[in-house]
């Protein structure tokens, strides 16, 4: 069985069946990505394994254990964590108190590891620990959400539409953190919709089209298909 196993899974929203019997899978020490236009499921997807939405149908596999239907809280501590889309970071709180928030599952040596780990992946953090955090910019913000969802020390990361709405800038910097953070030894699954960049960095994606996997490959074919090129890469 894959490191994260998704067998079948479905979402229904009332009568609106967002996800219809999706299943793939995320190898150890990769990085996988599931490109898909809005309102394709994604996020969906994500919030299913999370543990934030309970599936109507289908199994979650992580690490060996069957934790389809868990609570979130049980699976961060198994190891799992989610940086959701649009940062949901707290915003009356100060960067420094954000961060301590993410390791509320974790012991106090863990969350000084996390701390000092977030400072060392974005200085700028630190450098606005005693800053509230809404008055961060929002790239600063995006930094935030992701050393936030580190402090749990996961093995394996899930990434909600981390470049929404950034400066291509800021784009590549948090890219390039994602890559130091796979090659460190952490696993990430991620939601993209900066397709191209995504692809890049992916060893493996999925695309996700009302609801349902149609296309998977490396992630040099899905780059080289030209279907994918032309709906998802503007026909580069």
């Amino acid at each position: 069985m894959a490191y994260l196993q998704i067998e079948n899974l479905q979402v229904n929203y009332g009568a609106i069946k967002a996800v219809q019997g999706v299943s793939f899978q995320v190898e150890k020490g990769e990085i996988v990505t599931l490109i898909g236009a809005n309102g394709a499921g994604k996020t969906s997807i994500m919030n299913t394994i999370s543990g934030l939405i309970k599936p109507a149908g289908g199994t979650v596999s992580f690490d060996g254990k069957d934790i389809t239907g868990h609570k979130a809280h049980t699976i961060v501590k198994g190891g799992l964590a989610l940086c959701p889309e649009g940062r949901k970071i707290f915003p009356r709180f100060t960067t420094y108190e954000n961060l301590k928030m993410g390791g509320y599952t974790s012991s106090p040596e863990a969350i000084n590891r996390g701390i000092e780990r977030a400072a060392e992946l974005f200085p700028r953090l630190k450098e606005r620990f005693n800053q509230v955090a809404g008055t961060l910019s929002g790239g600063e913000q995006q930094m935030l959400a992701v050393g936030r969802a580190l402090m749990s020390e996961p093995k394996l990361l899930m990434l909600d539409e981390p470049s929404l709405g950034l400066a291509p800038i800021v784009v590549q910097e948090l890219f390039e953190c994602f890559t130091k953070i796979n090659k460190e030894g952490t696993t990430i699954l991620l939601v993209e919709q900066n397709a191209s960049m995504a692809l890049d960095i992916s060893d493996r994606g999925y695309v996700v089209e009302n609801g349902k996997i149609n296309i998977s490959g490396t992630g040099k074919e899905l780059a080289n298909n030209d279907k994918v090129r032309e709906a998802y890469l503007g026909g580069l």
